[in-house]
């Protein structure tokens, strides 16, 4: 059975690229096989790679395992908790989040480079001066 699904697997791959040989461009063939080519040629760079990580990986585990003075477990942890009542807020809003009082009365600005802007007169006279009228 498992020689059955190997024919059929290849006769499938030959009979494609006969069927999309003769139906691109020379061109776009041109471009398949240098995407193929491309992704073959970085299998061995990526296994090389892959290899290097495990083995310096490795390594790092047997330094630390030297170093670790738990043998390789993590020590206690003592969690102490803030005073209050566990879980809950305090019922009075605090010094921190209160916001204070309002600024006392209103701002004022002054556009550097600009006419006296008092009044809407000064702002468009012609205007103010129609509907005065």
């Amino acid at each position: 059975m498992k020689k059955f699904i190997y024919i059929a697997g290849i006769v499938f791959v030959v009979t494609l690229a006969v069927v999309m040989g003769t139906r691109m461009s020379p061109d776009a063939i041109a471009v398949v096989i240098g995407i193929i080519c491309g992704v073959l040629a970085s299998i061995p760079t990526s296994a090389l790679l892959v290899w290097v990580m495990r083995q310096r990986d490795k390594q790092m585990e047997m330094q630390m395992g030297q170093m670790r003075p738990f043998g390789g477990q993590y020590p206690p942890v003592v969690v102490v908790n803030g005073q209050g009542t566990n879980g809950y807020g305090s019922p009075y809003p605090t010094a921190a989040l209160s916001a204070g009082p309002p600024p006392v009365g209103g701002r004022s600005f002054k556009v550097i480079g600009q006419e006296n802007t008092e009044s809407v007169g000064d702002i468009l006279p012609t205007f103010w001066d129609e509907v005065n009228q």
